[in-house]
């Protein structure tokens, strides 16, 4: 019965998915839902993102009112499957990462922070909701109450949110190096130009990159005179041959 309700969860987000042009290699099944593994998700604009995510939440939330008013007569297992489709909707929408509330938030505050700040940022929360849980969990062990459930997905939550925090970079590298793709895809992309001095990190103005826009630095010396232009391409290629120190004027 779990199987069936991530199952359905899960099959949203791919069809959804699918219908965008994106290409599914696996799909991973948790208690709490599950995880469709793209190719190239994080190269995902933050609009597709959004739409990917909330498929599942509401098809589980759909199954779960469908069942309740159209099956005047529900047995346990009828019941179980509701209690089970309201649960996997509305614990996804939480906004921490890896759930789904977690992906449409992120999606709307990497707008404005930028893709690297807003993956940390609900990964944290998605830490903090495990906690909770493992906390409910074993409060409700200790007072001879059922708990084991919440400990069971505060454990694998803090998993889940924590293996999002370490693939950060690889993740991080695979959204800037997809929007070439999208360029090539589109034909123009909306330009996001900043100022920024010769000594400034190539990684610091790498982590304010925002989707569906091409990052362009202006570089701008002491005496405020124009030095040159750096593109996105040729950040990320002097971020990888000179490393993590790497300077603007480096590049």
């Amino acid at each position: 019965m779990i199987t069936t309700a991530v199952l359905l969860h899960e099959a949203a987000h791919i069809m959804v998915a699918v219908n965008l042009g994106v290409k599914i290699s696996e799909v991973e099944l948790l208690p709490f839902g599950g995880q469709a593994k793209a190719e190239d998700f994080t190269g995902l604009e933050p609009e597709k993102e959004i739409y990917v995510a909330m498929a599942g939440p509401l098809i589980s939330l759909a199954m779960a009112a469908v069942c309740f008013f159209l099956l005047p007569e529900q047995g346990p297992l009828t019941r179980l499957f509701i209690n089970l489709n309201l649960f996997l909707g509305s614990f996804n929408l939480l906004p921490a990462l890896p759930l789904d509330g977690g992906r449409m938030v992120r999606a709307v505050l990497s707008r404005r922070a930028g893709y690297r700040k807003a993956t940390l940022a609900t990964a944290f929360t998605g830490k903090v909701i495990a906690v909770l849980a493992l906390g409910g969990g074993i409060y409700l062990t200790y007072t001879d109450m059922s708990g084991a459930n919440l400990i069971i997905i505060g454990f694998l939550l803090y998993w889940a949110a924590s293996k999002e925090k370490k693939l950060l970079a690889f993740a991080f590298m695979r959204f800037l190096v997809n929007k070439k793709s999208q360029l090539t895809r589109h034909g123009f992309m909306e330009c996001q130009q900043i100022v920024a001095a010769p000594d400034t990190l190539v990684k610091k103005i790498l982590d304010s990159s925002r989707p569906s826009y091409y990052l362009t630095v202006l570089i701008i010396g002491h005496d405020e005179s124009v030095r040159g232009i750096l593109t996105e391409a040729e950040l990320i290629e002097c971020l990888l041959e000179k490393g993590p120190a790497a300077c603007i004027k480096d590049c």
